[in-house]
């Protein structure tokens, strides 16, 4: 029941990427819109950098249950076709906010 629910809750979440990644197109770059901001943007800080995790480990979604809670929070991802979802907790803290990662053929920065 546990795996039934996160698989649900991870298909609600990779419909949602999807969504938001065929949007961006229409949005405009950052940019232009960036340039038309009043006043012009300036960077004010630049923060020190965020180690990312590079070959992040994964398991299959029939194994869910055995490391994943069915409350977890998830960033999921759809890139042509290929899903994952990436735990809010691998990216919470003060040494960990990106996971570089390759899905769907293509490179992706997963980050909270």
């Amino acid at each position: 029941m546990h795996a039934t629910l996160a698989l649900r809750q991870l298909a609600s979440l990779a419909t949602l990427a999807l969504s938001v990644a065929c949007l961006m197109p229409r949005m405009g770059s950052a940019q232009s819109r960036l340039s038309d901001a009043t006043p012009p943007f300036e960077p004010v800080r630049v923060v020190r950098p965020f180690p990312p995790i590079v070959d992040a480990p994964y398991i299959a979604g029939r194994d869910v249950d055995d490391e994943v809670t069915a409350k977890e929070l998830v960033i999921g991802v759809v890139v042509n076709g290929a899903a994952r979802a990436y735990p809010i907790n691998m990216l919470t803290g003060p040494s960990r906010e990106i996971i570089n990662d390759h899905l769907g053929g293509v490179a992706i920065a997963a980050t909270w």
